[in-house]
């Protein structure tokens, strides 16, 4: 009953309503049934649409009729063999012709059961539709086949006998019986299901349409106008104009869809310029069966396009997968330096491995970042990972990430590792040299196959990456103690940059000196004169185990402190206490003096040590740690 009052039947004579009404009944159809021949059957027709009617059933003339003046689907009630032969049947073995008059669909069923039974016929076929038929005709045709051949009976539907009237001559109704209602309300059925499709995919594809980015125009074989959304209209400044059904060339001149559609050659990504607009633009043929039957063109503003492209990267920074520094980023006055850069510019038109050595704080990060900027993964994520900061489970979950339950504390989702965020871009493994061995096997395979596998799953995920590595380490002597593994340290070693300390770059101490002083005087709103000469003398003896990273850090350390004048090298030397330490140490033996360079307090004295120790391993915070017999983050502290 779910299509309850949703079909109605017109019956064009009694008995067809009644045994509608009975099939009704009977079946529990819902069915709506109203009586009506023609012009009357058009009433009720309308009356029911009113009422909510989706469909209509009727027959013969009055189903014509009903079509000619509503648009609502209308199933016609077929004549059907049964039907045909119930009013046939009664005249077996009789010789004379029976008559038969009627729309083609009655003639041509009488013919073939007549066929059937034996009897011979004359028929009367009407082509027009009612209310053009000239019944005075009709009439005149019937009475002289009834005198010509001696027909005593005539046979058709209740329009027909209704309006020819033959004198004497018995007349039989071709009446329609149950199951040829149940068949007309079964296809009644039937449409209301294919018009609910219908418009659920009609609304489907307007809903795509009026929601999609892109502006979408679509033209048929002729040129004119079948599809336009509203981001369309509004680019090509149609907004509250019918234009469905209109030829495209009269709202958009030049336009090249007519061209697409005579040579059916897509065009892909073009871009031009419309009403002072840049639009990129895909036109493309519709061609069904090897011929074309329109066109169809997307196109988009740039501007927007700019605009997507500007909040992806947005969302890059903020999760901190884009880099900050390029080449023009990477200052000295060293020819070593300036030799790596043209060497590093050309390792970033290449995918290979690179790795960048050095010790901490020479700017290995600042290479890496340049290296992605200047390569054609630029536009995609740069995911840096420190493999020194974290312990081996951890850093493990953080680069190949994990599936749901892969252990206690995991997301309910899951975690994407590391290397499927820097999917298109580079990861950049700094201090690879301290990574666990477990966790190298894994890194290696990443390396040969370029794929990952989660923890916790049993399939892997393709990526696209670039890796960088640095190291402070020499990987070499890390391969023969056995901390590193041999294949990794080939799989690393493909394209190498050495980054030379700064203490053997003399003239970039006093360079970077100096733009550090101006660019945290800008910073924190200080106005301080150059760098006097004592100074730089001072910065030019020490020893910088922390390279530029410790020298940024002591020129800031100098501009906060300081009023609108750069101290004096006492002054500097009482700021910074490190200087004067390593002042003292060039000046003596370095064993010698202990007091002297240690000084009264356990903490400085502790400080003094880790200097000394600095000094005496070159700067290298892991050998001097190993020797004092403290973890790396001590020495630093003490720093």
């Amino acid at each position: 009953m779910i299509y309850s009052n949703k079909i109605c039947l017109i019956a064009p004579y009694a008995d067809l309503a009644q045994i509608a009404e009975r099939v009704n009944a009977d079946r529990h159809l819902g069915l709506t049934v109203r009586e009506g021949i023609l012009e009357k059957g058009v009433e009720q027709a309308q009356a029911a649409v009113k009422n909510g009617t989706r469909v209509l059933i009727s027959r013969g003339g009055t189903a014509a009729m009903i079509r000619q003046y509503l648009e609502i689907p209308i199933v016609e009630i077929k004549v059907t063999g049964y039907d045909v032969l119930r009013a046939l049947a009664p005249e077996r073995g009789y010789p004379r012709p029976v008559g038969v008059v009627g729309y083609r669909n009655v003639v041509e069923g009488c013919q073939r059961a007549a066929e059937m039974l034996g009897i011979p016929t004359k028929e009367v076929i009407i082509e027009t539709s009612p209310e053009q038929v000239d019944w005075q005709n009709i009439r005149s045709r019937m009475q002289s086949f009834i005198e010509s051949y001696g027909i005593r009976l005539v046979v058709g539907d209740s329009l027909v006998l209704g309006r020819v009237r033959l004198g004497n001559v018995n007349v039989r109704l071709i009446t329609s019986g149950e199951e040829a209602i149940l068949q007309a309300y079964e296809e009644a059925i039937h449409l209301i299901r294919v018009i609910d499709e219908e418009k659920k995919q009609t609304e489907q594809f307007r809903v795509v349409l009026d929601f999609v980015h892109d502006g979408v125009i679509a033209i048929n074989e002729t040129g004119h106008i079948t599809v336009i959304n509203p981001v369309a209209s509004e680019i090509l400044g149609i907004q509250n104009i019918d234009v469905i059904g209109k030829p495209l060339r009269q709202l958009i001149r030049n336009t090249r869809l007519d061209k697409v559609l005579q040579t059916g050659v897509p065009e892909i990504d073009q871009l031009h310029r419309l009403k002072n607009t840049g639009i990129v633009t895909n036109r493309v043929p519709i061609i069904v069966n090897g011929r074309i039957h329109g066109a169809v063109a997307t196109f988009q503003e740039v501007r927007k396009l700019q605009d997507a492209e500007q909040k992806i990267r947005q969302n890059l920074y903020a999760k901190g997968l884009t880099t900050k520094y390029t080449f023009r980023d990477i200052l000295s006055e060293d020819e070593r330096i300036r030799r790596l850069i043209r060497l590093a510019k050309e390792y970033a038109r290449t995918n290979a491995t690179v790795l960048v050595q050095g010790e901490s704080g020479t700017g290995k990060e600042l290479f890496a970042q340049a290296i992605h900027s200047a390569g054609a993964r630029s536009r995609g994520p740069f995911v840096a990972v420190n493999c020194s900061a974290l312990p081996p489970n951890l850093l493990e979950s953080e680069l190949f990430g994990y599936v749901e339950g892969a252990f206690t504390g995991a997301k309910k989702e899951g975690k994407p590792g590391l290397f499927e965020l820097a999917h298109g871009g580079t990861v950049f493994l700094d201090e690879i040299g301290d990574m666990d061995k477990g966790v190298q096997a894994r890194i290696l395979r990443v390396l040969e196959e370029r794929q990952v596998m989660r923890i916790g799953s049993d399939s892997f995920i393709p990526v696209d990456i670039r890796v960088i590595a640095a190291t402070h380490a020499d990987l070499a002597s890390q391969v023969q103690s056995g901390s590193l593994r041999l294949d990794l340290f080939y799989r690393l070693n493909v394209l190498t940059l050495n980054v030379p300390p700064l203490r053997e770059r003399q003239g970039d101490i006093f360079m970077l000196a100096r733009y550090f002083a101006q660019r945290y005087c800008h910073e924190h709103g200080k106005q301080i004169e150059d760098i006097p000469a004592d100074i730089f003398d001072t910065l030019a003896k020490y020893h910088w185990p922390g390279n530029i990273r410790q020298l940024k850090n002591v020129m800031e350390r100098v501009v906060l402190f300081c009023g609108h004048r750069m101290p004096g090298r006492w002054d500097l030397e009482l700021m910074v206490p490190e200087l004067r330490i390593e002042t003292v140490q060039q000046d003596m033996q370095p064993l010698a003096d202990a007091d002297k360079i240690f000084g009264d307090s356990l903490e400085e004295i502790k400080r003094g040590a880790v200097r000394r120790v600095l000094w005496e391993e070159k700067g290298n915070k892991t050998k001097a740690a190993k020797r004092l017999g403290v973890d790396r983050s001590t020495i630093e502290r003490l720093m």
